[in-house]
Formats: C-alpha cells, structure tokens, sequence
C-alpha cells in the first residue's frame, strides 16, 4: 500500500455500527462423555472429547500442541429450566447474583471452561475437566495463553 493511503486510512474516523441485540450462533462441534444430565460438581476428571463437524477440524490444525484450551459451549439444557434466578444460594450458604456463579442458569446460558488438552486426532479433542454434559453443543475453541489468560493473585470470595 503506497505511503499516501496509509496516511489516508490512519486519518479516516471509524465509527462502530450499532451493535445487535440479537445474535445467532452455530456448533461447532459436540461433547461426548459418560455424563447424561448436570450437576453442580465432580467435572474434574471427567474425560471428554469434542467431536468438531467436518467444516471445522482443519481449522484445530496446531491446537494439539497447546497443554490447554478454552472451551465456549451452550448449555442447551438450561435454557428450558423453569427458573431464572438472579440469585443462588451456594453450598457455603452465602447469596450471589447468578453472574458471581458458575451456575447454568444464566441469561445466555454459555459455558466457558479452561481444561488440560490430552490430545487432538481425527477431529476429536480430547480433554479432562469440562463441565458439560454429553451432546452438549459447543462454540468455540481457543488455546490457553498463560500471558493473557493467567490472572497471578486472584481472588474468590471466602465462606
């Protein structure tokens, strides 16, 4: 690109367009375990894989040698619960608004997970530790990146 338009598009304002209320999303693949209905706890060595469709796998090309993935998925199932609770009660007793938990029982019902990676072959992604259920759809893969996922010193609330 000649140095003149550079110059002109570095200059040109850019103005967002309005952002939808509404958006639409698509599988791009599936969890497949032994779990066949949610529960709260008890994900962390549950083995799964993620079966990505067709027009997916090339696009996991490299992602086997990551140590670990962030998994975005819909919780299907949650979204015909009959209740929508702003608040939960959690095992420690204390109340929290539904966004201060890892409940399923949020607005949107997305579920986002950071797991170890035990392997990727045949467009299936093998992991340890998602709390998702089998058939579950999901959304989106990303490799873990420890300089931006890795938050040193944070902290939870104590019972």
């Amino acid at each position: 690109m000649p140095l003149g338009a550079w110059l002109r598009r570095r200059r040109d304002r850019f103005e967002r367009p309005e952002p939808p209320a509404a958006m639409t999303l698509a599988a791009i693949g599936y969890v497949r375990n032994r779990v066949d209905r949610p529960r709260p706890q008890g994900w962390a060595t549950i083995e799964s894989a993620i079966e990505l469709l067709p027009e997916h796998v090339a696009k996991a090309a490299g992602i086997g040698a990551y140590s670990h993935i962030i998994v975005v998925f819909y919780m299907d199932l949650a979204a015909a619960a009959p209740d929508k609770p702003e608040a939960v009660t959690l095992a420690s007793g204390n109340r929290y608004g539904i966004f201060a938990t890892r409940s399923q029982l949020r607005p949107n019902h997305i579920g986002v997970s950071a797991v170890p990676l035990l392997g990727f072959e045949d467009g299936r992604i093998r992991v340890r530790g998602l709390d998702a259920i089998d058939g579950t759809p999901v959304l989106d893969i990303k490799p873990y990146l420890p300089e931006y996922d890795s938050i040193p010193g944070a902290t939870i609330p104590r019972p």
